[in-house]
């Protein structure tokens, strides 16, 4: 029963987490906006939900997962309850292409999460790294993407603060820093190879 719970609070926080990212796109000022779209912002979901489990197995990972897909729900619900958008029935372009991410990154993120309340530093510098490293990879890929510099800058910068705020300590964190410069070019690949995959979608789908 507990876990039932979990789980739906995690599905919930996660379709708040998606309609509160829409609504608030545009509304936040200049390039600080970034900040609620963002890939990045979406996967701190699961890294909580992790984070409260804990135990790093199946639970973990089925919460993490139901964050990401619950946040993919509340976004293009609110676009078209907030915005009467209409929503692509594409299954790689539209929702269901994003849930599809969201299984991916859902177990990952929430497994980082419970590695960062690990008693095991390698474990938790690992979750700092893969946490930062996944904002600081989006900067680069914004800024590969000729996007405003400030967006690109705002967006690294706040992963280059995940080691020194979640760190438990100074080793942790200092590790974690080092740690960023590989973790961030590893995301940085995925997001070209998600791109390319998208790229390739909407050219067939046009």
């Amino acid at each position: 029963m507990a876990f039932r719970s979990s789980f739906l609070l995690a599905a919930l926080g996660g379709v708040a987490l998606g309609s509160v990212s829409l609504l608030l796109n545009g509304v936040l000022p200049g390039d600080s906006s970034r900040l609620v779209n963002s890939g990045a912002i979406w996967v701190v979901g699961a890294f909580a939900a992790g984070a409260v489990l804990r135990d790093g197995g199946w639970r973990t990972w089925l919460a993490g997962t139901a964050v990401l897909v619950g946040a993919v729900a509340g976004f293009y619900g609110s676009l078209v309850v907030f915005e009467h958008r209409a929503v692509s029935p594409a299954v790689v372009t539209g929702p269901a292409g994003w849930a599809l991410v969201g299984l991916a990154a859902g177990p990952l993120f929430a497994t980082a999460g419970a590695w960062w309340r690990d008693e095991r530093r390698a474990r938790r510098v690992a979750a700092l790294c893969l946490l930062g490293g996944v904002f600081v990879a989006e900067g680069a890929y914004l800024l590969a993407s000729h996007r405003p510099l400030g967006e690109a800058l705002l967006v690294s910068v706040a992963g280059a603060l995940v080691p020194p705020v979640l760190g438990r300590g100074a080793r942790d964190r200092l590790y974690g820093l080092i740690g960023l410069v590989p973790a961030a070019v590893a995301g940085f690949g995925g997001y070209l190879v998600l791109d390319a995959v998208l790229d390739v979608a909407f050219t067939r789908a046009g």
